[in-house]
């Protein structure tokens, strides 16, 4: 059973770099009778569509899962943040410099590590 789609996601603690007080605080969660179908993305949706329109990339985030008899639920907190907003608050110069400080996957210069 797939449970989420990501673009990225981690649980350690990383520092990105961003004003988080450009963004929103969000709490979502989404209801499964029976449990069946259940799944992350659902209540992830929902927060982001709950900061409003834009708002594209969850930060500190909390996701819990709660199940009780004929009835499961999935619930997410974070802090929804706009990327183009983001973006748009620097200069190119500070985006490029912003990128290359978190070592951001370049598919032009990574190379793939096969064992024999």
């Amino acid at each position: 059973m797939r449970l989420v789609d990501f673009t990225v996601i981690s649980s350690k603690n990383v520092n990105l770099n961003i004003d988080k007080t450009q963004g929103k605080s969000v709490e979502a969660s989404q209801g499964y009778f029976l449990g069946i179908g259940w799944n992350i993305k659902d209540a992830m949706d929902k927060a982001l569509e709950e900061a409003g329109p834009g708002y594209d990339l969850l930060v500190d985030g909390v996701v819990s899962y709660s199940s009780y008899p004929f009835f499961a639920s999935v619930k997410v907190k974070g802090t929804a943040m706009s990327t183009s907003k983001m973006k748009m608050s620097m200069t190119e110069t500070e985006y490029q410099e912003w990128l290359a400080g978190l070592n951001i996957l370049d598919p032009n210069t990574a190379e793939v590590v096969t064992e024999d």
